[in-house]
């Protein structure tokens, strides 16, 4: 079967899920590509045919040319540490199935949500901070580094941050990290010169705005709880007590939004705002970021993506 739409990603991904169950709904030939699958694939890339082949169960499914899109939602294979050290086998096979994904790039005919070299590029704290403040974003001052000396010229409170995202194993416990408020004081050489930080100066009393580009729609969303800002990293709130209402950005903001993602060469980005004294300030862009936390039943992200895909834009 030479499939229309072909998804890189996870078999725990649940936006990945949604997607999948209206691709179904609306008949769609589709391939899901699971990283943990890779062994029981049989897969093949014909370079003189620009043709991905992927045979399971005896079933053979095709990317092609005439293929319309690629949803690449895995930019990283592995970014979480295994609780044990991998054997020579695994290294070496994790390593080729990364080049392996990295390889799915000629496929260009294709529409992509994003391609893995946008992605890799945007997912750069550092640059994308760059790439916001010349479109005309307020962005926070912001220090990158190891040297807990130069992070004393922040006189206020700081929030750190890691400049990927962590997933740490130990033992059998699976370690997540959120943005941190500090005191600068507080960063000396002995607790942060082993592994460079992102110190930004931290931004009180504001009100934290998700905004979700899919193509050339917006939704931008403002994080309340019990109608206030959330003073502190809202992802650490009981779910119960936050609320994500609608709103709609003031023109200007929302064509910074929409340039970001040209100049990136993004389809689809989740871009994090603050909302201080009527003041937008950009905090970061997730080309890879989670939706399905949004979606009800008159927010659809899952059908906006779906059909983005099906059209092929």
């Amino acid at each position: 079967m030479i499939v229309d739409v072909l998804i890189v990603s996870s078999i725990y991904d649940f936006s990945t899920d949604l997607v999948v169950q209206e691709l179904e709904n609306r008949g769609v030939k589709y391939f899901r590509l699971n990283k943990e699958h890779f062994a029981t694939y049989r897969s093949t890339i014909d370079i003189e045919n620009r043709l991905l082949e992927v045979i399971v169960n005896g079933e053979s499914y095709k990317v092609t040319s005439a293929t319309k899109s690629i949803y690449y939602r895995q930019p990283v294979f592995l970014r979480n540490t295994p609780s044990n050290s991998l054997t020579i086998d695994e290294q070496l096979s994790r390593s080729q199935w990364m080049g392996f994904l990295r390889s799915l790039v000629i496929f260009e005919k294709a529409a992509w949500l994003n391609r893995p070299e946008a992605t890799y590029l945007a997912e750069t704290k550092a640059y994308q901070l760059v790439v916001a403040e010349d479109i005309g974003f307020k962005i926070p001052a912001t220090l990158i580094g190891n040297d807990a000396d130069k992070f004393q010229q922040f006189k206020q409170q700081v929030i750190i941050k890691s400049l990927d995202t962590i997933l740490l194993r130990e033992s059998n416990d699976c370690l997540f990290t959120y943005s941190t408020i500090k005191e600068s004081s507080e960063l000396n050489d002995h607790n942060i010169a082993s592994a460079p930080l992102t110190v930004q100066e931290y931004v009180t009393q504001k009100t934290d705005i998700r905004v979700t580009v899919i193509g050339d729609k917006l939704v931008a969303i403002i994080i309340t709880s019990e109608g206030n800002g959330i003073e502190e990293d809202w992802r650490t709130v009981d779910r119960n007590l936050v609320e994500y209402t609608e709103i709609e950005l003031p023109k200007d903001i929302e064509n910074y939004c929409f340039e970001l993602l040209r100049k990136l060469k993004l389809n689809f980005g989740a871009i994090d705002l603050l909302l201080r004294n009527g003041e937008f300030i950009f905090v970061e862009i997730n080309p890879t970021g989670e939706w399905g936390w949004l979606v009800n039943s008159e927010r659809r992200f899952d059908v906006d993506i779906a059909s983005w895909l099906i059209e092929g834009k």
